[in-house]
């Protein structure tokens, strides 16, 4: 928060008789943009997203304890044959000097995430067994981030399972890897796979509004035949 007092256009002699308290917020900006750059410049790993976790460890009495945490940090990593992203972080939970490294690989002419590890310190606070744990990947995880080199891959959630019930949680994504490009930012022109999960929301769209309206139709349609039905004993009563 910055503080300063402007008396521009007042005579100086006047300024005495005017109190300005001008409260200037500097904004805290989350860091949700990844990328990594190759020796000659070129990006090849763009990421946007969200990312949160779930951490579960065990404390020195033996009991397990499970806490959520964001991720908000810096990136660097590999443009070589097998590229990773490797997002450096630090958590208010009590996680520092932790980072997690996304391993990628190229078949054809596609991407895919092949690999993923999650290496924490813990803070004294925290009563960990162990002060500095690598969680690995989950063997039954299901990697289904794959795309074409040419796409760029969108989803609305994306969960990297590890082992032992540990996840981390990205929200909102657009990534991409194995890319030449000359900007670190997404080009205006890109085309994009969506993911079978944001797929399948789209499609129940339709499916639902389509059942809503013919729900309607036949709640219509007996209201029609009931005040047609009511209408004829009036009738008949009349006479």
């Amino acid at each position: 928060m910055l503080n300063s007092r402007h008396l521009f256009g007042i005579p100086p002699s006047l300024q005495s008789a005017y109190k300005f308290n001008t409260t200037v917020y500097v904004p805290l900006i989350v860091c949700n943009h990844y990328y990594v750059t190759s020796k000659s410049k070129d990006t090849c790993i763009i990421l946007d997203s969200n990312i949160t976790g779930i951490l579960h460890y065990t404390k020195s009495d033996n009991s397990t304890e499970q806490f959520k945490f964001n991720i908000s940090g810096y990136a660097d990593g590999s443009c070589q044959q097998t590229q990773y992203i490797n997002i450096s972080f630090n958590s208010s939970v009590g996680l520092t000097n932790s980072s997690l490294i996304i391993y990628f690989k190229r078949r054809n002419d596609s991407f895919q995430i092949s690999n993923f590890t999650l290496t924490v310190n813990f803070e004294q606070k925290l009563n960990a067994t162990e002060p500095r744990y690598i969680y690995l990947m989950d063997e039954h995880a299901e990697l289904d981030v794959s795309t074409s080199i040419d796409e760029a891959y969108k989803c609305s959630e994306v969960i990297l399972s590890f082992r032992g019930g540990s996840t981390i949680n990205l929200h909102n994504t657009r990534l991409i890897a194995y890319a030449h490009f000359n900007t670190t930012e997404f080009p205006g022109n890109q085309e994009y796979d969506i993911c079978q999960l944001d797929v399948r929301t789209s499609d129940l769209v339709p499916i639902v509004v389509g059942i809503c309206l013919a729900a309607l139709v036949v709640i219509v349609l007996i209201a029609y035949l009931v005040g047609r039905a009511r209408a004829k004993r009036q009738g008949y009563a009349s006479v």
